[in-house]
């Protein structure tokens, strides 16, 4: 917070509310793939997107070192994310259930069986769904 000190306290909640605003006008995968583009740098977003692959492998029981070694991140970076974790459990809860139902409606929907009515073995087609074309 240092580099924003000189910020007032409405500037930095306006700031805020305009990154929120932006997520939430998001109607499924394809409208947030386009603000995080159009908003982050592909480095913010490696950022963000490596903090949460921490805070999973975390959760799954790794070590630091373990986590360090696979992800190529500093030891500090790791501590940040699980006081992060601790701080703001509910946030990482809400990821991981989110990212559960795209799953589980992307294996719903992705692959379908096609053949005849009297065909016993029928074909799996893929129906071209992608993640990012589910809903919210």
């Amino acid at each position: 917070m240092r580099r924003y000190s000189f910020l007032t306290k409405e500037s930095v909640y306006g700031a805020l509310n305009k990154l929120r605003a932006a997520f939430l006008a998001a109607k499924d995968g394809n409208d947030v793939e386009e603000i995080i583009r159009g908003v982050l740098t592909f480095d913010e977003r490696m950022k963000v997107g490596r903090r949460i692959q921490i805070a999973q492998m975390l959760r799954r029981g790794l070590t630091y070192r373990e986590i360090n070694k696979n992800l190529k991140v500093g030891l500090s970076t790791v501590n940040f994310v699980e006081r992060g974790l601790r701080n703001h459990r509910r946030a990482f809860n809400l990821i991981e259930k989110r990212e559960e139902k795209v799953e589980r409606s992307y294996k719903a929907g992705s692959y379908r069986k096609v053949g005849g009515s009297k065909l016993f073995f029928k074909r799996t087609e893929y129906t071209g769904l992608k993640r990012k074309d589910i809903s919210r």
